[in-house]
């Protein structure tokens, strides 16, 4: 045999050994999930750092303080009963990991979904993101006469910017003085009926040449989803850059076929490119269970987006720069600042009461927690335990509860919640009949050093500002996945905008805000709050990373 014809032969024989190798071996490999950051999120400028499945064979990773983490390596399976939150009611078929993460099906088999199904779908899929806006600003009031408006530079309204109020359930004239005195829009009253279609508005207003940058909508009954058909029917709804549309219907009266309509107009809107990008649960509108009976929506049409624009994380200065700022500034600073998530995450599931007292939790990546059971900590309970003993039926998660106000001695409250009358701070000292201590000390008692914690939560009425550096300066929050925290302050203090800039250096970002309305205050020509919940994801936990 020639060295030519030796050659080939070896290598026939090196191709066939390859392709069985690879059958046979990689059919027994075994593929665990995790969650991945995407690493270079500047080459697209719509979307951050964000959560998505890949597939890998890396081997467990360990936390800073030597705990063993596992891969996920199947999606869990969630069995609260009931069901309040929707977690496991809707079949897995309508559950997407796409850019409409609920599907809609066609109205014939839609109509053949129980009435459980139905009900958590519209619920779900109004409080479940599609589409990233970085930056949002309440513009006009903050407990109503308000909404949010995306002002990131592809959806921002620019000079002779036109809005549209069709708004009928309250006042928009807050709203519309201020966006007309902050970007000089253009702003008009267009209530729509069947005689006054919004192509007619655009003809009646002399605005056939301009886009509706933003449109205000309220529906309160079935008989006005007419407006939705023929917005769309007239193509008029293609020219409208951000909707706000607040939906109301009551849970306690809503029919299944009465939320097969809502979802049909619902599924027309995604069809005609819009995608929901905010929400909001009005406080007005809750309800005793887990159903509110109005929704914000916030979309925007992502074919009118400005792609001239890129979307660029807001950095906080260095230590020196904060430091020289003056009040008004280093305010406006923190504002911004707690109002722009840096952290796509698309499902949002209220854990506990609606109104104060619950808290929004990242369900994407509680898929990922694997484990069994997930830690979280809540400290400041004030006698509500509605979010601890949520995150034990939704989650099947053991709760630490701590507070040292409550004057009640450290007991079992439920299964798998314990309480501790015990506070969180930056050094160990006694506080009546309780006692405070850093989270370190905590860890060490409750032996969790090396026990990762899926979520911990702080409403501590200003002791949040010495606990937290403590934490970070100790590296107790390198194994928290999802920190949320009610910031009290107006801003002022160089001190709280130095410690959102560790948060951030740590690796923490926000995927979440609200407003706490009981604290508001008036600020120039709008108002703001001296609460801030913040919602943080750690991006260097070993499941989001």
């Amino acid at each position: 045999m020639s060295r030519r014809s030796y050659i080939a032969v070896a290598m026939v024989i090196g191709i066939g050994v390859g392709v069985f190798s690879a059958y046979y071996y990689g059919g027994r490999t075994k593929t665990v999930q995790k969650v991945y950051i995407m690493p270079k999120p500047d080459k697209n400028p719509i979307m951050p750092p964000h959560s998505v499945h890949n597939y890998t064979t890396n081997p467990p990773s360990k936390t800073p303080h030597g705990a063993i983490l596992k891969p996920k390596t199947v999606v869990k399976k969630f069995r609260s009963n009931p069901d309040t939150n929707c977690i496991a009611t809707i079949p897995p078929k309508y559950i997407t990991n796409g850019e409409e993460p609920f599907r809609i099906p066609e109205e014939k088999e839609l109509s053949s979904l129980s009435n459980e199904i139905v009900t958590c779908l519209y619920h779900r899929y109004v409080t479940t993101l599609q589409y990233y806006c970085g930056y949002k600003e309440r513009i006009g009031m903050i407990a109503r006469n308000g909404w949010y408006v995306c002002l990131d530079p592809s959806f921002a309204p620019k000079n002779d910017c036109v809005v549209f109020s069709s708004n009928r359930r309250f006042n928009d004239n807050a709203f519309l003085y201020d966006i007309k005195a902050r970007y000089k829009c253009r702003t008009f009253n267009t209530p729509l009926s069947d005689k006054d279609s919004l192509q007619s508005w655009i003809a009646k207003t002399n605005t056939s040449d301009n886009i509706i940058d933003v449109l205000t909508l309220s529906i309160s009954s079935y008989g006005e989803l007419f407006i939705i058909d023929k917005m769309v029917e007239e193509r008029s709804i293609g020219r409208v850059k951000q909707l706000l549309l607040e939906l109301h219907f009551d849970p306690a009266v809503t029919k299944k076929s009465d939320y097969v309509k809502i979802l049909k107009r619902l599924k027309m809107l995604f069809r005609a490119g819009l995608r929901i990008i905010w929400y909001d649960r009005p406080f007005q509108c809750a309800s005793m269970n887990k159903y509110n009976r109005c929704y914000t929506i916030y979309f925007v049409q992502r074919s009118l987006a400005d792609r001239t624009h890129k979307y660029r994380e807001l950095s906080l200065p260095s230590e020196e720069e904060i430091r020289k700022m003056k009040g008004p500034e280093c305010s406006d600073l923190y504002y911004k600042y707690l109002t722009t998530t840096q952290f796509f995450c698309k499902q949002i599931v209220r854990i506990g009461r609606i109104t104060d007292g619950g808290w929004d939790v990242c369900h994407d990546m509680m898929l990922k927690i694997d484990e069994k059971p997930c830690i979280a900590y809540s400290f400041g309970i004030n006698n509500d335990f509605s979010f601890d003993d949520d995150m034990v039926k939704t989650y099947g998660c053991n709760v630490y509860s701590f507070d040292p106000t409550m004057r009640k001695e450290t007991h079992k409250h439920a299964p798998k919640v314990w309480f501790y009358n015990r506070g969180i701070g930056e050094t160990y000292r006694k506080y009546g009949t309780g006692d405070i201590a850093p989270l370190n000390k905590i860890r060490k008692d409750l032996n969790h050093v090396k026990v990762p914690i899926a979520v911990m939560k702080g409403d501590t009425e200003g002791a949040e500002w010495p606990s937290t550096p403590q934490m970070l300066k100790t590296n107790q929050l390198s194994d928290v996945s999802q920190f949320y925290l009610e910031l009290h302050s107006n801003g002022y203090a160089p001190e709280h905008l130095l410690l959102l800039k560790k948060l951030h250096d740590a690796g923490f970002r926000l995927f979440w805000f609200h407003t706490n309305p009981s604290c508001i205050f008036k600020y120039k020509s709008g108002q703001r709050t001296l609460c801030m919940e913040v919602y943080f994801m750690n991006t260097r936990y070993p499941y989001t990373s």
